[in-house]
């Protein structure tokens, strides 16, 4: 698909993000034992980026933490209504 696969980039094994990252990264005071830390939100976002292979380009100095989920996916559909309905108050 376009402007899907060219991230998906097969051919630098999904990291065709990893030079502008790490660019911005090496800025950045973080070392193996004090590393960067990211925290993946979204398991909708986060398996995509597994799956590519994009892990494999993480230096040592990164380690990425799968958060909590986002409040789309791990709220039961009743909670979210009731959020919708407070916010719609004129209050």
């Amino acid at each position: 698909m376009r402007y899907v696969d060219e991230y998906r980039a097969p051919r630098t094994g999904g990291c065709s993000w990893w030079p502008i990252f790490s660019s911005g990264a090496r800025l950045l005071p973080h070392t193996a034992a004090r590393p960067l830390r990211i925290m993946e939100v979204c398991g909708g976002h986060t398996m995509p980026f597994l799956n590519s292979g994009s892990t494999n380009c993480c230096r040592e100095n990164i380690e990425f933490i799968h958060g909590p989920g986002c409040p789309v996916c791990v709220l039961p559909m009743g909670r979210i209504d009731a959020c919708i309905e407070i916010a719609s108050r004129p209050e």
